[in-house]
């Protein structure tokens, strides 16, 4: 165990028999499980809500909170990030393997099924949560979302795709930019849920 966790946990568990000590009243999200009574102290084993451990010190409350924002967006769209970055990847293996004619049929019986099977919950999806998405993909393919539509649909559809976006204050041919100060805390979130989902 890494010197760090372990100084967590055994803050933890010093807190926690404190707590159990004074007769502390736990809050709604923390639930005592059961007590165990070793050597005239009582051991709580609880169940706590989960955290987020990203060893990243925030320089003030506004970068935390939006770390927060971010981060709730995040893991709402990740499967939706997984399955774009899927469709991508193997459109991109088809237009390689097939005639243009034959690719366009196939680019067009691929986008009725995700449409019947993912439309009604795409449409459901926030605008702030529908923009975190299309950040995410652009970061994955390297391309804006512009370039994305009009490469798989037709130049129009981007076109009014955009007009509509424009009015949501989203431009779809901006470029995603890791480094830049407006998506530091959308970056960080961004890792954060990669990393948990790569793990075992």
């Amino acid at each position: 165990m890494k010197p760090f966790f372990a100084s967590v946990l055994i803050t933890l568990f010093s807190l926690h028999l404190a707590y159990a000590q004074e007769g502390y009243e736990y809050n709604d999200q923390i639930q005592v499980l059961y007590g165990v009574v070793f050597n005239g102290d009582t051991i709580p084993l609880l169940n706590i809500p989960e955290i987020s451990i990203t060893g990243h010190k925030f320089e003030n409350r506004q970068d935390e909170y939006w770390y927060k924002y971010y981060l709730k967006r995040v893991k709402k769209v990740y499967p939706y990030y997984q399955i774009a970055k899927s469709v991508v990847n193997d459109l991109e293996e088809e237009k390689n393997n097939l005639k243009k004619k034959h690719f366009k049929k196939y680019k067009k019986n691929r986008k009725k099924a995700l449409m019947n099977e993912f439309e009604k919950e795409l449409r459901d999806l926030k605008i702030s949560e529908g923009k975190v998405l299309v950040k995410m993909i652009n970061r994955e393919t390297g391309q804006n979302f512009y370039e994305l539509i009009k490469e798989y649909n037709s130049g129009m559809k981007a076109w009014v795709y955009n007009i509509v976006a424009n009015r949501y204050d989203y431009d779809l041919k901006a470029p995603y930019d890791p480094n830049s100060k407006e998506n530091s805390m959308l970056e960080l979130a961004i890792k954060q849920v990669l990393e948990n989902n790569l793990r075992p």
